[in-house]
């Protein structure tokens, strides 16, 4: 498992097409580039739950120092 990424963290949404062609639906991925390049974090079904997720990825005040 990779440790914790540093921080301040930051992340993307990424609308991504899923589904048979002319059939697609759009779902909103969150991609960082830790711990890889373009890492997927989570996917979600609406744009707003996706940028809700990456205020909170991005939530310096959750940091907590071991």
């Amino acid at each position: 498992m990779p440790n914790r990424p540093p921080y301040p963290r930051e992340a993307r949404v990424v609308a991504v097409e899923k589904g048979p062609q002319g059939q697609t639906v759009t779902w909103y991925q969150l991609r960082a580039d830790y711990p890889e390049p373009d890492s997927l974090i989570s996917e979600h079904p609406t744009e707003q739950e996706a940028v809700d997720a990456k205020r909170r990825y991005e939530d310096p005040d959750k940091f907590v120092t071991p």
